[in-house]
């Protein structure tokens, strides 16, 4: 027989929480425009830097489905052809997931190129996309955005690994049985 806790599973899903907000908010922050001198505008790709490490460092944060879910947003929000994002989110997701006891075992530095790799290809392939289907746009834009992604992932991933320090060590509420 297995007790259950309220205060512990109020706790447990409390830190689950947490991390999910987070998640949100680097989707609302996909959406902010930045402005720099000489780079124009761009929008760093936030809700990627999120995928990207929990993926890495913890799956059950973010399953596919709600990876997903997050694309069909983001595309609404940016405009971009529905379930680009999605797909494309996905699509990268799975690739860190086939590397991520490699990548795991590695440097730091590793993991941000790992990224800085993931960055520019997501760039690519979007522009590549938007462009064949829709209207031909200048690469520039989104390899400046690739460019301050690269930059502002370890920052990024400052604020996940804080995220990821305080949730439970498990995925599931802890149960003690007698």
């Amino acid at each position: 027989m297995s007790n259950f806790y309220p205060a512990e599973f109020f706790s447990w899903t409390l830190r689950l929480m947490l991390a999910q907000g987070v998640n949100l908010l680097f989707l609302l922050l996909n959406v902010v425009s930045f402005s720099m001198p000489h780079a124009g505008d761009f929008k760093p790709f936030f809700l990627l830097m999120a995928v990207y490490y929990w993926a890495i460092y913890r799956p059950t944060v973010m399953p596919s489905y709600y990876t997903f879910f997050l694309g069909i947003i983001m595309d609404l929000q940016t405009g971009l052809p529905l379930g680009l994002s999605a797909l494309t989110l996905v699509g990268l997701q799975m690739i860190v997931r086939r590397s991520r006891l490699f990548l795991m075992g590695q440097p730091y530095t590793t993991v941000w190129i790992g990224f800085a790799v993931l960055a520019m290809a997501n760039a690519v392939f979007v522009w590549l996309v938007v462009s064949v289907f829709s209207t031909m746009m200048s690469l520039k834009p989104s390899m400046i955005a690739a460019f301050f992604s690269i930059l502002l992932f370890p920052l990024a991933s400052l604020l996940l690994q804080g995220v990821h320090r305080l949730m439970p060590a498990s995925s599931t509420p802890h149960r003690i049985s007698a």
